[in-house]
């Protein structure tokens, strides 16, 4: 990229920026209570998923977060077979088998 067009860019609003650290802070400890919240996708994989999903988190600089999944497909990111983010997380629990 230009580096005369880096340094005229605004820069990213602080609202948005803090949350998008908070979020990938919430990403970084797959933290369960986030899930419904948001998806995050990744740029090089082409996948987006929950929150607490236990595949290795990206670096930061590829992740992108969305608001929902249909947001995140929009966008042409697939969901990760593994957190099955497309789905609802009720879904998930009853899908679930239970242990004895």
């Amino acid at each position: 990229m230009d580096a005369a067009l880096l340094k005229t860019a605004p820069p990213a609003a602080p609202s948005q920026t803090a949350g998008d650290d908070a979020r990938f802070e919430a990403v970084r400890r797959r933290d369960r209570s986030f899930d419904g919240t948001f998806v995050h996708a990744v740029r090089t994989t082409g996948v987006y998923c929950r929150p607490s999903c236990a595949a290795r988190p990206a670096k930061r600089a590829n992740i992108s977060f969305y608001d929902s999944a249909e947001a995140a497909e929009a966008a042409g990111f697939r969901p990760c077979k593994r957190c099955r983010p497309e789905a609802a997380p009720e879904d998930e629990r009853r899908a679930r088998p239970r242990r004895a």
